[in-house]
Formats: C-alpha cells, sequence, structure tokens
C-alpha cells in the first residue's frame, strides 16, 4: 500500500466514528422516547451507511482517493446498510422489548438508561467503525488501474484466459542433447508482461 495518505485515513478515522457514534445517540434517544431499546438493531445497518458516506464525502473532499470506487463503496454500502435496517426494523415492529435487552437491562446497576446507552449503544458504535474500516479504507485507495491486479482486471489486461499457466523460465529441459531438469520438474513463471502489452 506504498503512497496511501496515512493523514488523511486517520482524520477520517474520527470522521467516521463521529457519524457511527451519532447515529447511536440518535437512535438512543428515540429509544428512551418509545421505551424499547430493540430499536438499537435497525440501527447497525443505518450507521454503516452513514460511516459510508461521510468516509466517501471527507474524502473526496481532501481529493484523496478515487472518486469511482468511493462512488461503488458508498452506493453498495449505503443499499445494504438501509435494507439491513428495514429489514430488522420491519420484523420487530409491534413487538414489544427485545428479551436479550430485557434480561440485561434487568440487572443494571442504576439508571436503565444510561446503562443501555453504555453497555449497547456506545459498544454498538465502536464496533460499527471498526468493522467499517475496510469500508473506510477503501475510500481512500486508488483506482482500480491504478491497483494491484485482480482477477478481473488481468483478464481483459493481461489475456490472461489465453495464457493461464506463464511461459516456461528458460529453454525447455531435457529435450535431445539436453540434461533433464536436475531438481524435478521445470520451473514455471507467470508473464508479467504478456505479448498484449509489449
Amino acid at each position: 500500500m506504498s503512497g496511501f495518505p496515512w493523514g488523511a485515513f486517520a482524520v477520517g478515522l474520527g470522521w467516521a466514528a463521529a457519524a457511527a457514534f451519532a447515529v447511536m445517540l440518535a437512535t438512543f434517544a428515540v429509544a428512551v422516547r418509545k421505551g424499547v431499546h430493540r430499536v438499537v438493531d435497525a440501527a447497525w445497518g443505518l450507521g454503516f451507511a452513514a460511516v459510508a458516506v461521510v468516509t466517501c464525502s471527507v474524502a473526496a473532499a481532501t481529493g484523496e482517493g478515487d472518486t469511482g470506487r468511493q462512488a461503488l463503496v458508498g452506493v453498495l454500502t449505503v443499499v445494504w446498510g438501509v435494507r439491513l435496517a428495514v429489514h430488522i426494523a420491519r420484523r420487530g415492529r409491534g413487538h414489544g422489548e427485545d428479551p436479550r435487552y430485557d434480561a440485561m437491562l434487568a440487572k443494571a446497576p442504576g439508571n436503565r438508561n444510561l446503562y443501555a446507552l453504555r453497555m449497547v449503544y456506545l459498544l454498538q458504535g465502536a464496533l460499527v467503525w471498526l468493522v467499517s474500516l475496510p469500508v473506510q479504507a477503501a475510500a481512500y485507495g486508488p483506482g482500480l488501474r491504478r491497483s494491484w491486479p485482480g482477477p478481473v482486471p488481468s483478464c481483459g489486461r493481461w489475456g490472461w484466459p489465453s495464457r493461464p499457466w506463464g511461459r516456461p523460465a528458460g529453454p525447455v529441459q531435457g529435450g535431445p542433447g539436453q540434461p533433464g531438469p536436475p531438481h524435478g520438474p521445470r520451473a514455471v513463471e507467470l508473464d508479467p508482461a504478456p505479448q498484449l502489452l509489449r
């Protein structure tokens, strides 16, 4: 990852954390008003969506990363996160408190809501931030053409289907007048610059 903008990424980590905790604090306010903390489950997907939008926006505003990659990562994460949030919210609609939260909050020392804030919402916010680190890093990474070759780019650019096994390293050993391989089969190297690029 040479050339990765570590300084800008570190600043972006702070913005991402702020986005994750803002979603969880807003969800906490809704839960206290409703008297049901199960709504935090739906906020999990929204937290990822918020982190993706904020991270990609901050990276683009500072001129870091690739705009195509940022758009792709942002859109995919938002679609997934919103879909997850809607699914969980629909599944829990009309039900009371989740038995897991009931059991946990029954043991709360002192105020149940403050205990839930500390043990559920802030913890969930930290986990959203941690699990979304690949999304955050992707927003600051180079575009596909400048990154390492993956299987999809290499198929078209390197002509991989027609030459999947590389080429022999040096002349073929074991032919007429040549000794056989000294240590097993001949070595094969992958061709880093095939005929398509020469």
